[in-house]
């Protein structure tokens, strides 16, 4: 497993905010395994990064990270797109299962750039958001946790701090499959959500949303790399009959791409994307 703390130190997070950050991050950081790697970015008109590569999760690096999160103060404006974009490219080691923790109270004006930018890298990273403080902005958190299929997680005091990261550890202490694809052979599938899968948790698994035309033939494999090696698993579906009982799926995969499209509702939408929205709502009564 590997961590990668995203960490904002504008000057919204000063006080109250940044205190309760400092919490939630000693109780992370003092949970790691020895057999982990991580690493630490604080930004907010720049950034900063703990280590150019992952650290090993041993007793010095534990306490490099403990002092420097220690020091840390706010000031600054809130630059979270170039702050991801850092943080997507720092190195990893392979056959790890990366868990990107962005945290921060949600101030700034880059939705749209910044969900994109996570979708994209999502066969890379999983991402997941603590929003903080008591007037926190919960859209952008659980907009971020959505577009990189994580969890969003909402920490309004330092009291909060310890079961939040406890809830969040429960998620990824076991990844069963990273590098996970989902190929269709002899199915016609489209309107695909998300179209890059994340890694596979035991507490989480991957849901894949999506419609097919014509019969219902053909297959629809699964593979990626678990701790023993490769792994593929092949569903034929004309062994897998609709059932009566499941004929809501079409209204939630309706409600997913609305959702989708939703999320980019902090910056300019498109013509098409408007169009896209009222067509759900009309067909699928939304």
């Amino acid at each position: 497993r590997d961590y990668l703390f995203v960490v904002d130190t504008s000057g919204s997070m000063y006080g109250f905010p940044l205190q309760t950050t400092k919490a939630l991050l000693h109780d992370l950081v003092s949970q790691l395994r020895p057999t982990d790697t991580f690493n630490v970015l604080f930004f907010s008109g720049g950034s900063q990064v703990l280590s150019p590569t992952p650290l090993a999760a041993n007793a010095g690096n534990l306490s490099r990270a403990e002092a420097m999160i220690s020091k840390a103060s706010a000031g600054g404006g809130t630059e979270l797109l170039p702050a991801l974009q850092h943080a997507m490219s720092l190195p990893r080691q392979p056959m790890t299962s990366r868990s990107v923790i962005v945290i921060t109270d949600g101030y700034v004006g880059c939705e749209r750039e910044a969900f994109t930018l996570i979708r994209e890298k999502l066969n890379q990273a999983n991402l997941f958001a603590f929003g903080i403080g008591s007037s926190v902005n919960r859209a952008l958190i659980e907009g971020l946790a959505h577009a990189g299929r994580g969890e969003p997680f909402f920490v309004l005091n330092e009291k909060e701090a310890h079961d939040q990261a406890e809830r969040f550890r429960r998620y990824v202490q076991t990844p069963v499959l990273t590098g996970v694809s989902v190929r269709f052979d002899g199915v016609d599938a489209f309107d695909l959500e998300p179209a890059v899968q994340p890694d596979v948790f035991a507490e989480k698994p991957i849901i894949v949303i999506g419609k097919w035309r014509g019969e219902r033939s053909g297959t629809i494999t699964v593979s990626g790399n678990s701790a023993n090696g490769p792994w593929s698993h092949r569903f034929s579906l004309s062994e897998v009959a609709p059932k009566p009982e499941h004929e809501a799926l079409e209204w939630l995969w309706a409600r997913e791409r609305v959702r989708g499209i939703s999320d980019f509702a902090g910056g300019p939408v498109t013509d098409e994307e408007r169009a896209t929205v009222t067509a759900l709502g009309l067909r699928y009564g939304l």
